[in-house]
């Protein structure tokens, strides 16, 4: 009886060996309830805005309803880092956003064996994106891609 109950958690075990990818050993950090909190560097590299490289990511919608979705694809995961990466930094002034009303996407990049990445993506007013470090005008593109994934079926 005992060699049957241990050779079925072996079984159990190499299954999930088998069975496990990188994007599985990830955490990905759940959304912050109500208003989306400051988002704080990590230490990524000063020449991209989100750093290359995220294994998952979590799209937290805050424009009403509050919805997330957690992407594994990783095609699609490089898509937005690279559309985040290839935005223009703002010019320094002081910038009057009367239109504002609280509405953002708050995106979190897991990493392997890494701090999570945040990223708040204001979608009103002045529509930046914003990491802790800096902050860099949004396209109309971008912000409909990020209000898509998290908008529900």
């Amino acid at each position: 009886m005992k060699g049957a109950l241990l050779l079925a958690a072996l079984v159990a075990a190499g299954a999930g060996y088998v069975t496990a990818s990188p994007s599985a050993i990830t955490s990905v950090p759940t959304c912050p309830g109500g208003n989306t909190p400051q988002p704080v560097s990590q230490g990524a590299p000063v020449n991209h805005f989100v750093r290359p490289g995220a294994t998952a990511m979590r799209v937290c919608g805050y424009d009403g309803p509050n919805y997330q979705r957690l992407i594994r694809n990783r095609v699609t995961i490089r898509h937005i880092t690279h559309a985040f990466n290839t935005l223009k930094e703002p010019q320094p002034g002081i910038y009057d956003c009367p239109m504002d009303d609280g509405k953002e996407v708050l995106v979190l990049f897991a990493y392997r064996n890494a701090l999570a990445e945040r990223v708040v993506v204001k979608l009103s007013g002045c529509t930046w994106a914003m990491n802790g470090r800096s902050s860099r005008w949004t396209t109309l593109r971008l912000r409909n891609r990020l209000l898509n994934f998290v908008k529900g079926p």
